[in-house]
């Protein structure tokens, strides 16, 4: 939630809008932009060169296409959506992806609710379009990847979709134990 940075990443999103949709698809139709990345986020890295941001030549992109680079959300999670709220959200008439990690302590009883529905009437306030959840913590991922049987079951949200988290590459694994885990 830095205006001169939220500033400079709505020029670059109209700019990448406008582009996309000078161009002809096989169909005939025109490109629509979109701002999500369904797990491509990491292969795309190891070929990207190092970024401003400090991130390393060849590590991953953020995830879900307006998700923050890993550890680049320090403020919360509130931060993070007034950030993507900055962004002209309606120029991407192919969708959006928010991703956001939340400890399952956090959400707990009654108040733990009520953080999850203030947070969520601040999402709907902010005029967002998508979001999606993962409540986990990394200790019980990291499990996951030693005991894969026992953990069968566990579902995770990648990048506009979900997926049983013993299923998904290792890539993919320690990207998704890697983004921060907020609390409300």
């Amino acid at each position: 939630d830095i205006d001169e940075v939220d500033n400079i990443s709505a020029e670059l999103l109209r700019h990448y809008c406008k582009e996309v949709e000078k161009y002809q698809n096989p169909r005939g139709g025109y490109f629509t932009p979109g701002s999500y990345t369904v797990s491509a986020h990491v292969p795309l890295g190891s070929v990207v060169g190092a970024t401003p941001d400090g991130r390393f030549a060849g590590e991953q992109l953020a995830d879900g296409g307006l998700s923050p680079m890993l550890g680049q959300d320090a403020q919360g999670p509130t931060a993070v959506l007034k950030s993507v709220s900055k962004l002209d959200n309606t120029l991407l008439s192919n969708g959006t992806l928010l991703n956001v990690k939340f400890t399952p302590a956090t959400l707990e009883g009654e108040a733990g609710l009520r953080k999850l529905a203030d947070f969520l009437r601040a999402f709907t306030q902010l005029k967002l379009q998508h979001i999606q959840f993962n409540v986990v913590n990394a200790d019980t991922l990291r499990e996951a990847q030693q005991r894969p049987q026992d953990y069968a079951g566990l579902v995770v949200c990648v990048a506009g979709y979900s997926a049983f988290f013993v299923e998904l590459s290792k890539e993919i694994q320690d990207d998704i134990i890697r983004r921060t885990a907020h609390q409300l």
